[in-house]
């Protein structure tokens, strides 16, 4: 008879081995095993193998060519008034003009036109306030114009476009058309480089804010790229960050910063660095997150955040007071599977750019 002392030592070494193998995602193979079962059975889902990337290891990326990680009949952006009603929702799976492979960052311009990032097929795509397709721009390539893997948008009061690649290391600068007019960084930890940026903000005098995951500092520059100054480090406490999402200004210029995984949480600051307040935590519960991604405030100065594999957006006042929260898992057009992005039209609505593929590819290269 093999004793209990070594069914508890085997389990705690399958454990350890589970960490090793994942890291940070063995938290997410918990949280999402369950939900197999459930998107199996939503209405629309066409796709049956939706699960998350851990599952799959080094076979991830076959996986995704043969489409099984992103369901047929699903809307990647979603459209909600400020209470979280959903008014519209459009854009399927697909390579075609209006369709995306893994839409991501979202902004919007002054006339309330839609800008979506897609690190797939490495473009950008604008849209009007219905989702009607106006244009396009970018593809796969490290030069100007061209994208790795573009990721978060911001859009300054001239409508100019600001797009993070987030494997290329550098910032692109567009007009309202998609013409290029200017791009910085490259890769490293100093001044006007950045290792895997992500986040990116615009101030209403033009300053670009953008943060790094890997280097997690922020880094303010005018808005041609000439460096200003940065602050942050890493770690837990105030004015500290472990992984950097994304970025999104107020009204006076207050700095926001979604923090995930480890600190789970939202950090305001103001346009100097200067630490304001903080809050969230790391659960499922009002005002906690998991994987907070995409931030944006409207003119109201209430927060709203892309609570992301809590598959929900949470509402907050300026100073981080829980308002409400609306989603749920599932392909229904008022549902989410992967809410990544989120941005606020001039009109006051919210929009949402949602991947559709529950999983977080690392260091995943556009398709040719």
């Amino acid at each position: 008879m093999i004793p209990n002392s070594f069914y508890k030592k085997f389990v705690i070494f399958v454990f350890l081995v589970l960490v090793y193998l994942f890291g940070n995602n063995i938290q997410y193979f918990f949280i999402y095993a369950d939900f197999v079962n459930t998107l199996n059975k939503i209405q629309n889902c066409t796709d049956g193998k939706i699960i998350d990337r851990v599952l799959y290891g080094s076979n991830f990326d076959s996986y995704t060519k043969q489409g099984f990680n992103n369901p047929q009949n699903f809307d990647h952006i979603k459209k909600f008034n400020s209470n979280g009603d959903l008014i519209d929702s459009w854009g399927i799976k697909g390579s075609k003009d209006g369709q995306f492979l893994h839409p991501h960052g979202i902004g919007s311009d002054s006339q309330g036109n839609i800008f979506v990032s897609d690190a797939v097929l490495c473009n950008i795509q604008k849209f009007d306030k219905n989702g009607k397709f106006l244009l396009k721009f970018g593809k796969r390539g490290n030069g100007p114009g061209e994208f790795l893997q573009p990721e978060s948008i911001a859009i300054d009061k001239n409508d100019n476009v600001f797009v993070v690649d987030y494997v290329g290391s550098h910032i692109q600068k567009f007009d309202n058309n998609g013409n290029f007019i200017t791009m910085w960084g490259s890769k490293g930890n100093g001044t006007n480089q950045f290792m895997k940026p992500w986040g990116i903000g615009v101030e209403s005098k033009g300053y670009v804010y953008v943060g790094d995951q890997e280097n997690p500092v922020i880094q303010k520059f005018d808005n041609n790229g000439n460096f200003i100054k940065k602050w942050g480090s890493y770690g837990p406490k105030a004015a500290q960050f472990v992984h950097i999402h994304d970025i999104t200004l107020d009204s006076a210029d207050n700095v926001y910063v979604t923090d995930g995984r480890d600190n789970s949480r939202v950090e305001k600051f103001d346009s100097n660095g200067n630490f304001i307040t903080m809050w969230g935590s790391k659960g499922s519960d009002k005002g906690q997150f998991i994987e907070d991604h995409g931030i944006a405030v409207d003119k109201s100065g209430y927060v709203y955040v892309a609570d992301t594999r809590n598959v929900r957006v949470q509402k907050f006042d300026s100073s981080g007071n829980f308002i409400t929260m609306w989603g749920s898992l599932g392909c229904k057009n008022d549902q989410f599977l992967i809410p990544h992005d989120i941005t606020i039209s001039p009109d006051g609505n919210i929009y949402v750019s949602d991947s559709g593929n529950v999983h977080f590819r690392q260091n995943y290269m556009c398709s040719p």
